[in-house]
């Protein structure tokens, strides 16, 4: 008879495979998120510049927008990439009864810090969780001191142009 409560013994190779896959998922999230950042310059410096040059304030603020669209974008990709590296790491420890090769983060033991994972402390209502990324990615340097910047540009440039 089996005894459930225990972490199961995985082959070596499989835990081995099991941990690629999972670094496949990281390497694709970290691509889309600097795709994200490299669509969004273009963009911004097109509507800012025109803004600029035409006086035209609406075009500032759809710049505006443009940032705060990718910027929510980008932390949702980070956001994924938080949760796959806390999957990484727990599969790599072997103390947690994680089935071979899922790519599930949501089979993340409930233990590993929500700092880690990219989400919001449980005392949060889940839908918040499942919309919004959390505190400690909206904070990283990957989205806040990159958009931050870009945003303030983009309002300083509609007060400006008003």
């Amino acid at each position: 008879m089996t005894d459930f409560s225990t972490p199961t013994q995985h082959d070596p190779e499989d835990r081995r495979k099991h941990l690629d896959f999972i670094q496949s998922v990281v390497t694709r999230m970290s691509a889309a998120s600097s795709n994200a950042k490299a669509w969004l310059l273009p963009v911004v410096t097109a509507a800012y510049g025109y803004a600029l040059t035409q006086r035209a304030d609406s075009v500032a603020l759809l710049g505006l927008g443009a940032t705060l669209l990718f910027a929510y974008l980008d932390a949702n990709y980070l956001r994924q990439e938080k949760r796959f590296r806390s999957l990484y790491k727990a599969v790599a420890s072997g103390r947690y009864n994680i089935e071979t090769f899922s790519l599930q983060p949501d089979d993340l033991p409930s233990n590993i810090p929500t700092k880690e994972t990219g989400d919001w402390p449980p005392v949060m209502p889940r839908w918040v969780n499942r919309m919004l990324p959390g505190p400690s990615v909206w904070l990283s340097w990957s989205v806040g001191a990159f958009y931050l910047p870009v945003a303030i540009v983009g309002v300083v440039i509609a007060c400006v142009v008003h």
